[in-house]
């Protein structure tokens, strides 16, 4: 049944997008679900894809298919892979019954333990930067942090009044949780308890991604994206935004480049943007056909992968 409410679910979200006009072919829809969770390993050398099919090894940068496995899992909407590239987390569920996490080993890709501990489907699931300790946020509005060898979470936390869709590690390792009630909460790993609410997004808010550290001593920015079709660059350590940015359309997915000094974001008609978050000056990278729901930047090459329905693609990045 969940199988089945889940597969409608997806064909539902097609049939829109066919209607607006955002895609061409039906036989896309009909043949493979799209993927809805994308991951580099370590050393750069394959893309990690997840759908209702299961977890999908891809070469990198050919993205050619080498390898699947049935995580025996209804959805799968992240992959997060550890600090030290041994594990990775597989979360997703049974809509509107039960979120899972799954730890699996790599490359073996075996079950090590799994967590059933949510009440709805995870949504995003993030690892604390020694890998001693993860994160997961829920439908059912809920984050719980657990350890990777523990049978149970140790901490919950209640603040969000909606679904959770993003989580990530802040730099002194607290952490940032933002969902459907367009709040960003930061809160204490330790005890679960928010240390600092930010409101100003008047839209779920999508997704969040922390600058990566540079050489030049600022303090890291945190990025938001939301239904309110901003970028909003925060403080978070201080619960100050600094700067924003408005789209034409709603951003999904965003990721930072190596250097923190670009912000690539993929919205709902297809459009790929990169901006400035100093200057907030921005370009369109690329216009494609259907809604970007995942992002990946790879800084060897220069590139990024994108998931578009079922397909991957590459591009490269703009200097």
């Amino acid at each position: 049944m969940a199988n089945r409410k889940e597969g409608l679910r997806w064909c539902w979200l097609w049939m829109t997008l066919l209607l607006a006009g955002l895609l061409e072919d039906t036989r896309v829809c009909m043949a493979e679900p799209p993927i809805t969770a994308l991951a580099f390993t370590l050393d750069r050398q394959q893309v990690i894809a997840g759908s209702q099919r299961g977890v999908m090894i891809h070469d990198w940068p050919s993205l050619s298919l080498m390898q699947s496995k049935d995580c025996g899992l209804d959805s799968i909407h992240d992959i997060s892979v550890s600090p030290d590239g041994g594990y990775l987390l597989v979360a997703g569920g049974s809509p509107g019954e039960l979120g899972v996490v799954q730890l699996r080993s790599w490359p073996a890709l075996d079950l090590v333990r799994s967590w059933r501990e949510h009440q709805d489907v995870v949504y995003k699931t993030a690892w604390r930067s020694d890998g001693k300790e993860w994160v997961s946020a829920s439908w059912d509005g809920y984050c719980r942090v657990c350890l990777p060898d523990a049978e149970a979470s140790h901490v919950k936390m209640t603040s969000h009044s909606g679904p959770v869709f993003a989580a990530t590690y802040l730099s002194d390792g607290s952490i940032a949780t933002a969902g459907g009630d367009r709040t960003i909460v930061v809160w204490n790993s330790s005890s679960g308890q928010s240390t600092r609410v930010l409101r100003q997004h008047t839209g779920s808010v999508h997704a969040l991604a922390l600058q990566p550290a540079s050489e030049r001593g600022l303090e890291c920015l945190l990025a938001s994206v939301s239904e309110d079709r901003t970028i909003r660059f925060w403080q978070p350590n201080i619960g100050r935004m600094v700067r924003f940015h408005r789209l034409i359309s709603i951003p999904r997915s965003i990721m930072w480049t190596q250097d923190g000094r670009r912000l690539i974001a993929g919205c709902d008609d297809g459009t790929i943007v990169q901006l400035d978050p100093v200057t907030l000056a921005s370009s369109v990278l690329s216009q494609q056909e259907a809604s970007v729901l995942n992002i990946l930047t790879e800084p060897i090459r220069e590139e990024f992968c994108i998931s578009l329905g079922p397909e991957l693609m590459k591009m490269k990045l703009e200097k």
